[in-house]
């Protein structure tokens, strides 16, 4: 485990790109596809290079005219490589536009996050008759996930491209539901889950520091609800857009979270009623990230209160699957007399990953306030 948290450092040190994500309008033969584009995946050195920062939409809109083609011409170029539209009788024409850049100044969606983002909209060339499917190219593209418009008013649902695979995008009947559709409350839970097990690294370590200070189901139970509480109360509250801190705040303050609760762990040996008052307190900055990291496809609108409690029960999912996985991995020799030794230097690699990440995210924000 000691190695892993060492090892682990290097994997999120970049900006990576997990999902695409776009919502289908029309229907046969006059459909769109709108896709929220990352602006740091558009640049070839930036997406390649896993030290890249995220970028901001505050850099997005200062930059110049020229620089913002630039961005659109490498979008398309992307996009084409990445997607592939067809029909029974053969590929699809597609044509691409982007609508945020045809107002003075270009009007960018403004996201939780505070990430640099455009839309794209993509349509056919000419109108095309029957089902269409689509295609995501295989590799290190990201999963395209598409918000499919409800039929005859009833609830959306959503399709998951997944790299390397294919699906139906646009049916051929008036009313068949697209193939293999997910319900937003499965995808809800199911992107809750993955942005702890396997993306959220800082969350893992963040869980693994509760778990180091006592291996004992009470105390382990009652942090992780604490922790879960306060998160439930501020993804709420930041994906409604009733709370806005910058991740120039949250990002740094959750990797002081986990040095904090490392360093702490080195002077107790068990929960103290301070305790649980610090993990709820860091659990209120971890929901800001939750909700930062999910601002992609949950804001208010339909169903938004349901695919809230489904993230959040995927993310408590994640949550008992690290500690689950601690307590398995640690049975047994955690009486023996390495296990002090053990918790006592995992505590310090946790507080030096900490660490580590909070001088790297600042010096990320100050690279890319510069820009």
């Amino acid at each position: 485990m000691l190695c892993l948290l060492v090892a682990s450092v290097t994997r999120l040190t970049g900006h990576t790109v997990s999902q695409l994500y776009g919502e289908l309008s029309g229907g046969e033969g006059a459909w769109k596809v709108e896709i929220l584009f990352d602006a740091g995946y558009a640049d070839p050195a930036a997406r390649s290079d896993l030290a890249a920062p995220q970028p901001t939409r505050d850099w997005l809109a200062k930059l110049p005219e020229s620089e913002h083609r630039r961005l659109c011409k490498e979008a398309e170029s992307y996009l084409r490589r990445a997607l592939a539209f067809r029909t029974e009788r053969g590929p699809v024409e597609w044509k691409v536009s982007f609508p945020d850049f045809q107002s003075v100044p270009p009007d960018f969606p403004s996201l939780l996050n505070d990430g640099a983002y455009f839309h794209v909209l993509i349509e056919p060339a000419a109108p095309e008759n029957g089902a269409v499917r689509v295609a995501m190219a295989g590799g290190d593209h990201p999963t395209l996930v598409v918000k499919l418009p409800g039929q005859d008013g009833g609830e959306s649902r959503y399709l998951s491209v997944a790299p390397g695979s294919e699906m139906e995008l646009v049916s051929g009947g008036p009313a068949a539901p697209a193939e293999e559709s997910h319900h937003p409350v499965g995808l809800a839970f199911t992107q809750g889950l993955l942005h702890v097990v396997p993306d959220g690294l800082d969350h893992i370590f963040f869980v693994l520091g509760i778990f180091l200070l006592q291996r004992r189901w009470r105390p382990l139970l009652t942090q992780s609800l604490a922790f879960t509480a306060a998160h439930t109360i501020t993804l709420g509250l930041a994906s409604a857009g009733w709370v806005t801190v910058p991740a120039s705040l949250v990002e740094p303050a959750i990797a002081l979270s986990i040095a904090a609760l490392a360093v702490e762990n080195l002077f107790i040996s068990e929960a103290r009623p301070w305790r649980l008052i610090l993990v709820f307190f860091f659990g209120l900055v971890h929901g800001l990230g939750f909700a930062g990291a999910l601002s992609t496809w949950i804001h208010p609108g339909e169903g938004f209160l349901v695919s809230l409690l489904a993230a959040n029960l995927g993310v408590e999912a994640g949550q008992v699957l690290v500690l689950l996985a601690a307590w398995l991995l640690t049975m047994g020799w955690h009486r023996s007399k390495a296990w002090p030794h053990f918790r006592r230097w995992s505590c310090v690699a946790l507080a030096l990953a900490g660490l580590f990440w909070f001088v790297e995210r600042v010096g990320w924000l100050a690279v890319v306030g510069g820009a």
